[in-house]
């Protein structure tokens, strides 16, 4: 006689995963199954005044699919200014009556997951850029202060250097004049020009987002050789080597393995340069939307093996090619 479903098989988690950009949250079951990963626009409280209201509309458009025992939430700024943090600790709360539930810094969920809770540097570099270390002891971050005066090698940080080169390329002040007539073009839907850049950059609802967006361009490009591109990501992969560098350093381990997560370091440019820097990474167990779902999943008891997580991250990262994870019968 086949046995009954074990309690933590019948029951979810959830992971959230916020961003500067975008946010993802998915639902796991103790069984495997995964529900999601959804996507919405990005909750950072520092530079999204409506990000309250994504969060709440966001969840309440994707309710748990069974019985919720734990929720982690990864937030973007969580951590660095007491009243936003509870503020997002009261949302939290809010929106999970009765659940437990842990919010946490975004990077450190990212961490969590590249790690599955062992030692390690993460770099992650997405809009925004930051170093998250631990060495089984200590903890320690580099990096992660805002567009204004921070995030080094950044997606934003290489559209506003690729912006910056361009605009000189258009009055004379940088030699590389086709570099800005192959970035610009396609974004001006024409040769650019002063004005018509000024106009596309104002018109942006949200600007940090668009010029990080122009990453996906430079990136390309420096892949054709064009090497204004190629330059600003070397540049930029300098730049975020510095932050695992310095993690390293601060914990005295000069051999703590790193690895990363973002989408700046889908460039093959870039990784190749950080390669070349800091020696080869740990590729990442689970991407950032897993490690909050993993962090979720041990808290509620779930049997996190090595063929559960390489389950989930198939899911969360391939959901068309997804399929259940078979259970060994009792």
């Amino acid at each position: 006689m086949m046995g009954r479903a074990s309690q933590t098989e019948q029951t979810w988690v959830l992971g959230l995963d916020g961003g500067g950009s975008k946010t993802a949250l998915a639902y796991v079951s103790g069984a495997g199954e995964v529900v999601g990963p959804f996507s919405a626009p990005g909750i950072n409280p520092f530079d999204r005044p409506d990000w309250e209201a994504v969060m709440r509309t966001f969840l309440s458009a994707h309710p748990a699919p069974g019985p919720l025992t734990y929720a982690s939430l990864g937030l973007p700024g969580y951590g660095e200014s007491p009243a936003i943090s509870a503020r997002q600790a009261d949302v939290c709360a809010d929106l999970l009556p009765g659940c437990p539930h842990t919010p946490m810094n975004d990077v450190e969920a990212a961490f969590v997951g590249a790690f599955a809770g062992g030692p390690g540097a993460l770099l992650l570099a997405g809009t925004g850029s930051m170093a998250w270390a631990h060495d089984g002891a200590r903890q320690l971050r580099t990096g992660g202060w805002g567009e204004g005066f921070g995030d080094e090698g950044s997606a934003y940080w290489i559209g506003r250097r690729a912006l910056g080169l361009a605009s000189q390329a258009l009055d004379g002040r940088h030699q590389d004049a086709a570099f800005a007539q192959v970035l610009l073009t396609p974004v001006l839907d024409g040769p650019p020009t002063q004005p018509g850049l000024l106009t596309w950059f104002y018109a942006q609802g949200h600007a940090r987002s668009a010029v990080a967006g122009l990453a996906r361009s430079v990136n390309a490009l420096a892949e054709d050789g064009q090497p204004t591109a190629r330059s600003i990501l070397l540049e930029a992969a300098q730049l975020l080597a510095q932050h695992v560098t310095a993690t390293r350093q601060g914990l005295g381990c000069p051999g703590l393995p790193w690895s990363y997560a973002g989408s700046v370091l889908g460039s093959r440019t870039v990784l190749d340069e950080l390669i070349t820097r800091l020696g080869p990474p740990q590729p990442p167990a689970l991407p950032p939307l897993g490690g909050a779902v993993f962090h979720a999943a041990t808290r509620a008891g779930f049997d996190t093996t090595t063929v559960w997580r390489t389950h989930v991250r198939a899911a969360l990262l391939h959901p068309s090619d997804s399929t259940p994870l078979l259970q060994e019968q009792p």
